[in-house]
């Protein structure tokens, strides 16, 4: 549950994986920003259109 490099808590891979125990962790150690769960990949960037100003 913990990152190997940092010592805080990996992000979770499932809705199961939510427990007390994690929050408990998180909430003492915080939430690991290394990078993504090992078998995940971050989606794709938004694109957004600029919004033209009012005339």
């Amino acid at each position: 549950m913990l990152c190997l490099t940092c010592r805080r808590v990996r992000p979770a891979l499932s809705r199961s994986d939510y427990t007390a125990e994690r929050a408990l962790l998180i909430v003492t150690r915080g939430l690991c920003a290394c990078g993504l769960p090992p078998g995940r990949t971050r989606p794709p960037p938004a694109v957004r259109e600029p919004v033209a100003a009012p005339k």
